[in-house]
């Protein structure tokens, strides 16, 4: 590679000790070697930041910092990439296990897109494989931000910002996820793209933060009545002056949250965007048709 940007890779630590060595041996071990490791610790009381501070005097691509207080999952990731000076950022939890490629190739891949994002295996506590994210959701490549408003297929374990996106960001809201933000401004502000390989393992066990596998797992376990929507989100979304502001702001205005009703215009509203709104689901047109409809006629 004749261009080799530095690369940022925002790891947020909390009492990780148990995996930690293990992943951060697959950051050291990167086949693209600008990179630099920005730590923030959020008050470990384990061993993780012993562990950290033994891999950052063998290797000074490494920088450590110890939050005072602490700021919980999504500000932590806030404070870590803010620190970033790479031209790149990717996102890293501290227990998964990365192939030693993955920045290379999402740099050789991310062309004019603001950010990109890849496949992952879920895999327990011994490695073993639970199957894939792509299993669960149709992967998004585009510029639209309706695509991510219903669902969202991008974790932050899986993706890599241009670091321009930034200013736009904001600050995080720590109830919501922070790596659906950044993947919902980087669609308004420019693309995503997909990068259809399986390039982390990611570990699912019950100390771990729950994500989008574990949302629609659970989800898909609960037999509901009739479909909801994630209000509290899309309030969110429709507060950012985007490409699709005002049709954010109809889902809002057309939904009857407390589903007392049969809502014909917000049928022929879901129908109109059917195919941005409900593109993640696995679901034939059909089905979407049919969902939409039970979304909008509840009782």
């Amino acid at each position: 590679m004749t261009d080799t940007p530095l690369v940022s890779i925002a790891l947020c630590t909390y009492n990780g000790a148990k995996y930690l060595k293990q992943q951060i041996d697959t950051l050291l071990n990167q086949t693209y070697t600008n990179i630099e490791i920005v730590i923030t610790d959020d008050q470990s009381s384990d061993d993780t930041l012993s562990i950290l501070e033994q891999y950052a005097a063998a290797d000074s691509r490494i920088i450590i910092h110890k939050n005072e207080k602490n700021l919980g999952y999504a500000k932590n990731f806030e404070k870590a990439i803010h620190l970033c000076k790479g031209k790149y950022i990717a996102l890293s939890d501290q227990d998964d296990i990365w192939a030693l490629n993955k920045i290379e190739l999402l740099v050789n891949a991310i062309g004019n897109a603001l950010l990109i994002y890849h496949d992952s295996e879920f895999v327990d506590n011994e490695e073993q494989s639970l199957g894939k994210m792509s299993d669960v959701l149709n992967m998004y490549s585009g510029n639209d931000p309706l695509a991510l408003v219903f669902d969202n297929c991008v974790s932050g374990h899986s993706c890599m910002f241009k670091a321009e996106l930034l200013p736009q960001l904001g600050p995080f809201n720590p109830k919501l996820f922070h790596d659906w933000w950044i993947a919902f401004v980087a669609a308004n502000k420019g693309s995503i793209v997909y990068l259809n390989e399986v390039l982390v393992k990611y570990r699912r066990h019950h100390e771990a933060i729950t994500t989008i596998l574990t949302a629609n797992m659970k989800v898909a376990k609960v037999k509901q009545k009739f479909p909801e929507l994630n209000i509290p989100w899309i309030e969110h979304c429709s507060t950012f002056k985007g490409k699709r502001q005002v049709v954010i702001k109809q889902v809002l205005d057309n939904y009857d949250k407390k589903g007392l009703k049969s809502n014909l215009k917000f049928f022929f509203f879901l129908v109109r965007y059917l195919k941005p709104l409900f593109f993640t689901k696995k679901k034939s047109d059909g089905s979407k048709f049919n969902y939409a409809r039970k979304m909008a006629f509840r009782k």
